[in-house]
């Protein structure tokens, strides 16, 4: 026990030993009226995070989107048609540059059928030039530091094929990336 308490002793003597001399002072020792200033310099460091945040909203229910599709032959004027689809909203919060992306996480939808995912096309303008949907992401939108940015709403258009499509329920993974580059 003696032996327990001599080594405690011990660690705790180094301990303020390494405070002590860790430590910075200054003294003043003057017979002059206004002495010298005496001063101490310290180091302050700090790592200042990246901080991006991407809040999507609009979804048809939770984080789900249900496309539009046609209900009756006389939806298809053609033998292949586009129905289109609001989607969701995205805005970013970002102490930093950002870019915002688009893809899908597969090739093709999971269904009665492989539909290709480029049948799920997007834009961000209801009558703006639409893209399909790969696998490698595209930029939807880039921005720099920003409180919040504006809302972005992302709009789809489905390619319906009536000889080509198997009647069926079909999904497709769609991932929104935000990237710091």
């Amino acid at each position: 026990m003696r032996k327990l308490a001599l080594a405690g002793a011990a660690a705790c003597a180094v301990a303020i030993s390494a405070q002590i001399a860790a430590a910075q002072s200054c003294s003043i020792t003057s017979t002059a009226a206004s002495p010298p200033p005496c001063t101490v310099t310290s180091t302050h460091t700090l790592t200042m995070p990246s901080l991006l945040t991407l809040t999507m909203s609009g979804f048809t229910s939770g984080t789900n989107m249900t496309l539009n599709a046609p209900t009756s032959m006389a939806d298809y004027t053609s033998s292949t048609i586009q129905m289109p689809t609001t989607g969701p909203t995205y805005q970013v919060q970002a102490n930093r540059n950002y870019k915002v992306q688009i893809s899908a996480n597969a090739a093709s939808f999971t269904g009665p059928y492989a539909k290709p995912a480029g049948d799920l096309a997007w834009s961000t303008s209801a009558g703006g030039t639409f893209t399909g949907l790969t696998t490698t992401p595209a930029d939807v939108s880039t921005g720099t530091p920003t409180v919040l940015s504006a809302a972005v709403g992302i709009f789809y258009k489905t390619t319906y094929n009536f000889a080509a499509d198997i009647p069926g329920s079909y999904s497709l993974d769609v991932v929104f990336t935000l990237v710091a580059p």
